[in-house]
């Protein structure tokens, strides 16, 4: 039975794709942050500053950040380290997952940072999966958001 489009996420079909368990991580993943567009992260927690910031300080800027508001106070250090970054609060977020320009999608288990627990992820290449995901699922949530400003 294949998928389709309803109210609990939309189809996609995609040529490049690969799933790990307990052998990537964030700051794997996103090494060549500096040479890519915006990135999207929605995280429950953002654990591990100092980890979460040497990616970051990769490039930056044009990153937005949804998190958890039971990672404030993590994310207002964050934001003053790095104020060009967006950084939004909402109550209901415990996704863990980073969209990056033009066309990456990771999914993991693990919230945006360092874990020390085996974790698994599936990173997919697709123009219209990375679309889909930025306007359906991430901007939605963002704009029932409550920024982080300085």
């Amino acid at each position: 039975m294949a998928f389709k489009d309803d109210s609990g996420g939309f189809r996609f079909s995609c040529d490049d794709a690969k799933l790990s368990i307990g052998a990537s991580t964030w700051s794997t993943r996103l090494s060549q942050l500096a040479r890519m567009g915006p990135m999207y992260v929605m995280t429950r927690m953002l654990p591990n500053l100092d980890y979460v910031g040497r990616i970051l300080g990769k490039r930056p800027r044009e990153i937005y950040i949804i998190a958890s508001t039971e990672a404030e106070a993590d994310a207002r250090r964050l934001k003053a380290q790095f104020p060009e970054i967006s950084i939004v609060l909402n109550d209901n977020v415990n996704a863990k997952i980073v969209l990056v320009a033009p066309n990456i999608i990771w999914l993991g288990s693990s919230d945006f940072g360092e874990s020390k627990e085996i974790e698994s992820g599936i990173g997919l290449h697709s123009d219209l999966a990375f679309s889909k995901a930025v306007t359906s699922l991430f901007e939605p949530v963002w704009l029932k958001s409550r920024e982080i400003l300085l």
